[in-house]
C-alpha cells in the first residue's frame, strides 16, 4: 500500500494551491477489474480522505455502496456516489461525482464533484454548482488506456485559470505529483495508485 506516500503527496499539493475549504484533497476511485478488494485501500487512507464509487455497470450496486459507505464511515472516510443521485440519497452519501456524460444536478448539503477534461468543462461544472473538479487524465493510467494524456505543464495551465478547486487525476502518484504542484491543485486522485507499485512501474 502507499497510502501514506500519495497522502502526503495530496498534501503538499494543497499547502501549494492557494485554495482553502476543499472538501478532500486525496482520493480513491473504485475499479472492481484494477482494485478488487476496495475495502482494503479504504482502511488504509487517512481521515478525510474521499472514496468515489465508479463501478457503474457493477451489479448488485446498491448493496456494493451500502457496504463501502459503511466502511468508510468507521474509518472517518468521505463517501460520494458516482452518477446516482438517487442512491446517494437513499444512502446518505457524503456527496456525489458526475463524469462528464452526465448533467451535473448538485444536491444541498451534499459534496459535488464532476470529472473534467478541458477548461471549457471545468467552467461548465463550475456553473452548474460542482465544488470540486477531478482533472484528467494528466499522465497515462490503466484505467483509459490509449487515451490522450494532458500532461504537466497542460494540466496546470488549465489548473491555473480554473473556477473551481481541482485534483488531478490519471497516472498520478507519489513519484510524479510533483510536478503537478501549482494554483488550484488542492491534491490528487488515483485508482491503481494505491496499489503495491507493479514491476512494470505503470500507474493509472
Amino acid at each position: 500500500m502507499r497510502s501514506a506516500k500519495l497522502a502526503a503527496a495530496a498534501q503538499s499539493l494543497k499547502r501549494g494551491s492557494d485554495v482553502s475549504g476543499a472538501a478532500f484533497c486525496l482520493a480513491f476511485l473504485t475499479d472492481r477489474a484494477l482494485a478488487p478488494e476496495p475495502e482494503t485501500i479504504i482502511g488504509a487512507l487517512p481521515p478525510g480522505a474521499a472514496v468515489i464509487l465508479r463501478d457503474y455497470e457493477a451489479p448488485h450496486r446498491a448493496a456494493l455502496a451500502q457496504r463501502l459507505k459503511a466502511v468508510c464511515a468507521t474509518h472517518g472516510i468521505l463517501f460520494l456516489v458516482g452518477a446516482d443521485l438517487t442512491l446517494a440519497n437513499n444512502l446518505g452519501a457524503d456527496g456525489v461525482h458526475f463524469p462528464s456524460w452526465t448533467d451535473i444536478r448538485p444536491a444541498p448539503g451534499m459534496i459535488a464533484t464532476a470529472a473534467c477534461h478541458s477548461a471549457l468543462e471545468l467552467e461548465k461544472a463550475a456553473a452548474a454548482g460542482a465544488q470540486l473538479a477531478f482533472l484528467s487524465p494528466v499522465f497515462a493510467t490503466q484505467s483509459h488506456p490509449g487515451e490522450q494524456t494532458l500532461g504537466a505543464a497542460l494540466f496546470k495551465s488549465i489548473a491555473r485559470t480554473s473556477p473551481l478547486p481541482v485534483l488531478a487525476l490519471g497516472g498520478v502518484d507519489e513519484t510524479n505529483a510533483s510536478q503537478l504542484a501549482g494554483r488550484n491543485v488542492t491534491g490528487l486522485a488515483a485508482i491503481s495508485g494505491f496499489l503495491p507499485r507493479p514491476c512494470s512501474g505503470n500507474t493509472a
